[in-house]
């Protein structure tokens, strides 16, 4: 499979992507969402459930757009050549 230079520009911008969504999970988990869980009240564990339900889904949304891009070049380098 062999890739144009703007292909292979798409496939690296695409797994940036990738990885971009799953360091966000990673991150705002780590930083964010888990001193939330700490604590003993009922009110900031609502909070850290509902970022963790929203982040999660916003890194998983990014990482999802990357695949689509990578797998998208993938099949248009393949059809091409």
């Amino acid at each position: 499979m062999e890739f144009s230079p703007e292909e292979y520009g798409a496939y690296w911008r695409a797994s940036i992507r990738v990885a971009a969504g799953v360091i966000l999970v990673f991150l705002s988990y780590r930083f964010v969402v888990s001193p939330l869980f700490s604590l003993a009240e009922a009110g900031p564990i609502a909070i850290g459930l509902f970022l963790f339900a929203a982040l999660t889904f916003a890194g998983a949304f990014l990482a999802m757009l990357g695949v689509a891009r990578v797998v998208r070049t993938a099949v248009d380098a393949e059809m091409r050549g």
